[in-house]
């Protein structure tokens, strides 16, 4: 007799290097320790895989890739070369995997009927030609080795579509992995466009009805979607992110120094200007020592943030302990991170999502420094933890007092405070599964392509 089978559709997994890869691979695997079958319908970052092949042990792979980039697509890529070109500043296209920005107003009929144009043209997301063709595929494994359920994992949004079609066709129960918020973005960056909220917020809500089971990483998207929908509550959980292997133990000597550590991408929402001019100030007080203070920001694009960092640095006391780095291997920002005394999470305006980054942190071995709102999920969740310190970037008189006392504690007393294991253990991948897998056992009890009657313990 065949094993259980789940069908999981994720854009991103395994060998893709994308961090959204890493919560849908984990889960996979844990599904197969479980003794269950999986087949995933992913793009598989564009690598090479062979057809129906294991991706990883007991994972059979099928692959959609992006179709190629259509006219429109081109004509928008060669504007956005055009602006950075004109301007100097980074426009980030639709692969980059974070809501896009709010454009700027038009003044014309024309430049109206052009915005509403691509507001359709851009429905949902611009993953929707993927999204058919990956429905295709799904429905055509689903008849071969037909699933207990399927499950659907976002970003992108096109997903939770495809997967509530192909889950319909095959008479099976939808789980939706819904990590970010949906509506809401639009809600939240582009209220004057009330058609396309209306539309966004009619499908949300059939696709949510209809899925057996909702999981998101945060309590707030829970929360607006059962405010707006009561007859969800049943069937919501919260299922965060979370750490991979174990917690590190790097010791707590810092050698007297101060040594803040960022790595990812400068863009939208991540602002280091707040804290540049924190440390500009710290640096400035005549019982601080500089050279044993260091700040490192790692990444693509750390110059055509919202304004130069090189230009902004220039006659600075802060030249002299900012380094701008490029991207590196994860072997160098595991050495990064190992070395240095504190790592840096950039949060700000992220009032319903938690950065994947947290989590990496909280695992670290090192001292969390977070810059995000005090009212945003991300505050919320770590601010029982010792060992982070979250900061209100708004807040310039409380990021002058967290960095003095970083400075003293990690310059004058040589030691640092990282969360412990028993304090988030509670955030690890393991962890997070597990829940998962109450979901799915939940689900697969009832039977039907229904709700879930109780929430799993």
């Amino acid at each position: 007799m065949s094993p259980p089978s789940v069908l999981l559709i994720s854009y991103h997994f395994y060998p893709s290097n994308e961090i959204g890869a890493r919560r849908p691979t984990a889960l996979a695997r844990f599904l197969v320790e479980q003794g269950l079958r999986v087949t995933v319908v992913s793009a598989f970052g564009d690598q090479n895989v062979a057809p129906g092949s294991e991706v990883l042990s007991g994972i059979t792979a099928v692959q959609i890739r992006r179709p190629a980039r259509t006219f429109i697509g081109t004509l928008v890529s060669l504007k956005r070369r055009l602006q950075r070109a004109r301007s100097g500043r980074s426009v980030r296209g639709p692969s980059d995997q974070e809501p896009a920005s709010a454009p700027v107003p038009a003044t014309s009929l024309l430049s109206r009927m052009r915005e509403y144009y691509f507001r359709l043209a851009y429905f949902i997301d611009d993953y929707k030609r993927w999204g058919l063709r990956a429905r295709r595929a799904a429905i055509q494994a689903g008849r071969r080795h037909p699933p207990s359920l399927v499950l659907s994992s976002s970003p992108p949004l096109s997903v939770l579509w495809v997967g509530t079609l192909v889950a319909r066709r095959l008479g099976v129960p939808h789980i939706i992995d819904l990590r970010d918020p949906w509506s809401d973005v639009v809600a939240d960056l582009h209220p004057a466009w009330v058609l396309e909220l209306i539309l966004q917020r009619w499908l949300e809500r059939w696709m949510m009805h209809t899925a057996a089971a909702i999981t998101s990483t945060t309590v707030k998207v829970i929360d607006l979607l059962t405010g707006r929908q009561p007859a969800l509550s049943s069937k919501t959980f919260v299922i965060r992110n979370g750490y991979d292997g174990a917690v590190h133990s790097t010791g707590r000597d810092t050698g007297g120094r101060l040594s803040i550590f960022f790595a990812g991408n400068l863009y939208l929402n991540r602002d280091p200007f707040p804290l540049l001019d924190a440390l500009e100030r710290l640096l400035s007080r005549p019982d601080v020592d500089a050279s044993r203070v260091t700040l490192t920001l790692m990444g693509r694009r750390t110059d055509q943030a919202e304004k130069s960092l090189t230009e902004w640095l220039r006659g600075k006391r802060c030249a002299q302990v900012v380094t701008l780095a490029p991207p590196q291997s994860a072997e160098v920002v595991a050495e990064m991170t190992a070395q240095s005394t504190v790592l840096l999470n950039l949060a700000q305006r992220q009032p319903m999502s938690v950065p994947a980054k947290t989590f990496e942190h909280l695992a670290s071995g090192r001292e969390n420094l977070l810059l995000c709102e005090d009212d945003s999920e991300t505050a919320l969740l770590v601010d029982p933890i010792p060992g982070v310190t979250h900061v209100d970037p708004r807040n310039a008189a409380a990021l002058d007092h967290v960095l003095l006392d970083l400075y003293d504690r990690h310059v004058n007393q040589g030691q640092l405070r990282a969360p412990a294991e028993r304090d988030v253990s509670a955030f690890s991948r393991d962890a997070a599964n597990r829940a998962f897998w109450s979901v799915l056992e939940a689900v697969v009890s009832t039977g039907t392509r229904g709700v879930v009657k109780e929430r799993p313990c």
